[in-house]
């Protein structure tokens, strides 16, 4: 009978808890449904701020809906706003409900979105810009105020269209809290760019100027940025912990994909792009012959403009199977637009633009310098398997190209403005599915991916192969942020015809050892192994593997120069197979 009284409890606990989480679901009319009704988001989630059930509801939109904001919708700090749509099809009827301003003048358009706490987005197309074409310098405000502790997004295939430089002088998404934690998965940034401002036009920053906030972590993955001034933006001491950057593609960004070298912990993995840097660099003004890179760098924390709580010792930086290159015709009128040409007769051609490297000589020094023992100085700050000058064969590039050439020419000569957006009167009348396709034709970009999956977004370009990905996905993000935090460990597959028919750990050589020893290893067949080697107090003190890996011999190499002398073990495990054997350091 007690037990019969405890189980029951139990279940009642389990079931009073899933009635808890469960959420009302709002069905939002749109404008079309409404008799041309705007404001019906604006309402819907008025309604429940009001009532106090706001973190309690979704809000569902209609595919191919048309949702008119009448003014910003802010909700109250701590609370959480969950907006949602069907998934989109292939069909104008199965296009992504849009979210877009009212042509009035009348409400103040700073912030579509001014969220107080947590916002979730899925499925969704977010248009800066109002209903009769007329681009707005909006942002989607996260974290209500400096003061709120916090400040989280999440967004599932979210279109972010058509953002320029914001009244608050940030992006797309702004981040304003002092514990921002960004999520943007299956995203598209598209034409967010200003016909003034080169460096506007951005996925995530911080606002111009602003102090005290901060961001905790960072993460995109299966996101595709076309058309952007930067990608990802900080101000003055605000920085990001944590950046997690993987399977994504970058077309035609302006200036700075990843803006400031103050980077703390961060992964660039399985990314592709195309024209990074369009604006390049010129030896008179960019630091001679020694140019910052296209795509990220790094600086020592002595040269940074604030005081971090880290050293450059303490700092996690992984950039990982990556191709970077310049179409030809960028390059082409990098040389000979009318500025050029112009600057070439004048025999000033120390200022005719440039490209950038993929990474600075700053940065490399980072990666790649040595000690006099042939040891890396900052053996967790790491690069591999990098591609460059390599065409993709994109199938259909969203470059609009005679503006994109006029822009160009404008801001290398009298800064003037021009507009350059491409096919941005389709999609503002949400023409679907959209004309561009950033796949490729490239046999060894299609394989460059961890894994042997095509460089970039998955999600939105290569729909086949994103399903079989993501059955490993899990993994592959273990493996990336194991390399981040530990280091790429030197492992290499042993050549030969026999594949093993056991998983075998073979004893180490030498043992004892000082500093560095050799594992070998076998695994029969393709998947997650892990080789770690712990304390004799049963802490891991080193992981050598955390991934995928195919059916082969292995052999990894354990250096332990940071470690004291004494007994350790090493472990293999893989397929509920675990093989645990001894090694002595001393020194």
């Amino acid at each position: 009978m007690k037990l019969f009284f405890k189980v029951a409890f139990l279940v009642l606990i389990i079931s009073c808890s899933l009635f808890a989480q469960a959420k009302d679901t709002v069905n939002v009319a749109d404008t079309y449904s409404s008799g041309g009704t705007e404001g019906t988001l604006n309402d819907a989630v008025a309604a429940k701020i009001a009532a106090g059930t706001l973190s309690n509801t979704v809000f569902k939109l209609q595919l191919y809906g048309l949702y008119i904001l009448t003014g910003t919708i802010q909700t109250p700090a701590g609370s959480v706003l969950e907006i949602v749509a069907p998934t989109p099809g292939k069909t104008q009827n199965t296009a992504p409900p849009m979210i877009a301003w009212t042509p009035s003048s009348a409400p103040n358009k700073r912030f579509n979105f001014d969220i107080g706490g947590e916002v979730r987005m899925k499925n969704l197309w977010i248009l800066y810009g109002s209903t009769d074409g007329t681009q707005v310098g909006s942002s989607l405000r996260v974290g209500d105020s400096a003061s709120v502790s916090g400040g989280k997004c999440t967004f599932d295939n979210v279109i972010f269209e058509y953002s320029p430089c914001p009244g608050s002088a940030a992006g797309a998404v702004e981040i304003f809290a002092t514990h921002f934690v960004g999520k943007f998965n299956n995203c598209y940034f598209k034409n967010c760019t200003d016909t003034h401002f080169r460096y506007y036009g951005r996925a995530v920053s911080f606002r111009f100027d602003s102090q005290g906030l901060h961001a905790d972590s960072l993460s995109f993955e299966n996101c595709t940025f076309a058309n952007m001034g930067y990608v990802v933006m900080a101000e003055k001491a605000e920085y990001y912990d944590n950046v997690y950057v993987n399977h994504c593609t970058f077309f035609n960004i302006m200036m700075f994909s990843f803006e400031n070298p103050w980077w703390y912990k961060a992964a660039v993995t399985n990314s592709l792009f195309v024209n990074p840097f369009m604006f390049g660099y010129n030896p008179t003004n960019d630091g001679g012959m020694n140019p910052g890179g296209a795509i990220m760098d790094i600086d020592s924390v002595s040269n940074f403009d604030f005081v971090p709580p880290f050293t450059d010792e303490q700092r996690r930086i992984f950039f990982s199977n990556n191709a970077i290159y310049y179409q030809t015709w960028l390059t082409d009128w990098m040389t000979n637009c009318p500025r050029s040409v112009y600057l070439r007769q004048q025999r000033q051609d120390d200022l005719i633009p440039l490209p950038r490297p993929m990474l600075s000589n700053r940065s490399l020094m980072f990666y790649d310098t040595l000690n006099a023992q042939g040891q890396k100085i900052w053996p967790y700050m790491n690069r591999a398997n990098l591609y460059e000058n390599i065409d993709p064969g994109i199938i259909i590039s969203p470059t609009n190209m005679d503006s994109l050439k006029v822009f160009l020419n404008k801001k290398w000569d009298d800064n003037s403005n021009a507009s350059w957006p491409y096919d941005i009167q389709n999609d503002i009348n949400q023409v679907w599915p959209m004309s561009e396709n950033l796949a490729y034709t490239n046999t060894t970009l299609k394989a460059a991916g961890m894994g042997g999956y095509p460089l970039g977004d998955l999600y939105r370009w290569w729909p086949t192969e994103y399903a079989q990905w993501k059955t490993q996905s899990a993994a592959e993000k273990t493996s990336i942020l194991n390399k981040m935090e530990n280091g790429i460990t030197s492992v290499r597959e042993i050549s030969g015809n026999t594949i093993p028919d056991k998983y075998i750990l073979s004893q180490n050589y030498p043992n004892p050892f000082n500093p560095t020893t050799q594992i070998t290893y076998s695994v029969p067949k393709y998947g997650h192994v892990s080789l770690k080697v712990y304390n004799s107090l049963g802490q891991v003190v080193s992981t050598l593997v955390d991934g995928l890996q195919n059916a082969g011999n292995y052999e990894a190499t354990f250096e332990a120069k940071h470690l004291s002398s004494g007994i350790y073990f090493y472990q293999l495990q893989s397929d509920n197979v675990s093989i645990t054997k001894k090694l002595v350091l001393m020194k």
